[in-house]
């Protein structure tokens, strides 16, 4: 057994460097599956929660390579689905959006690891309010662009930061793993008041990339 660890170990520091070496224009497309955490401040009726997440991204980049790494710059493109998720003693709720992402995400490359660190904005097209009380009782409210501007105020814009660590398991597939924190611009609906509260989530999740 101590035989095979070694061997793997040796392997991998061996096949390494050629997995991640980049060097000029590329292209990866990730998956990334999580979970949302939500924070809304100044309402002291309702507590972080979590909700499932998901987000598709095309990132076209370019690396440096060097003598042990290769650092690389990286847009991020894509669709991204948020939730906002909270709970409380009558009732657990959340707010969705799907959203058009656009992002820049510079990269360190070294051996079988992958680092990332940056962020971007996200652009909300529509979304959904969904709200379940303590006896079953369940409400939805969809929105379009137009009734979420009518909701959440007339700047759509969630700016958000991001790291990611990935290892890379063959030549041109990578899982990894992401946190980052989104800090909505909008101001969410509040039912006890006339007023708009603040809110903003942290993301966990995992995710798989293809890279070409």
């Amino acid at each position: 057994m101590k035989k095979i660890i070694l061997i793997s170990t040796l392997l991998i520091i061996c096949v390494s460097p050629s997995l991640f070496a980049k060097k000029g224009f590329g292209a990866d497309l990730t998956v990334s599956l999580g979970a949302g955490i939500g924070f809304f401040h100044g309402d002291t009726n309702k507590y972080p929660n979590g909700g499932f997440e998901f987000g598709v991204y095309l990132k076209p980049n370019y690396y440096f390579e060097f003598s042990a790494l290769s650092f690389g710059l990286s847009l991020e493109v894509g669709y991204q689905r948020d939730i906002y998720a909270y709970k409380n003693e009558k009732s657990k709720g959340n707010a969705t959006f799907d959203s058009f992402a656009l992002g820049f995400i510079p990269k360190i490359d070294v051996l079988f690891l992958s680092v990332g660190f940056g962020g971007g904005v996200k652009f909300p097209l529509g979304g959904n309010l969904s709200t379940t009380d303590i006896y079953g009782g369940k409400r939805l409210e969809k929105y379009g662009y137009n009734e979420l501007k009518e909701n959440f105020g007339n700047t759509l814009i969630i700016p958000y930061v991001k790291a990611s660590l990935d290892f890379m398991l063959l030549p041109n597939v990578a899982l990894g793993v992401y946190i980052a924190y989104d800090i909505p611009v909008m101001t969410y609906p509040n039912d006890n008041s006339n007023t708009n509260i603040k809110f903003s989530s942290l993301d966990i999740g995992g995710q798989i990339t293809l890279r070409f």
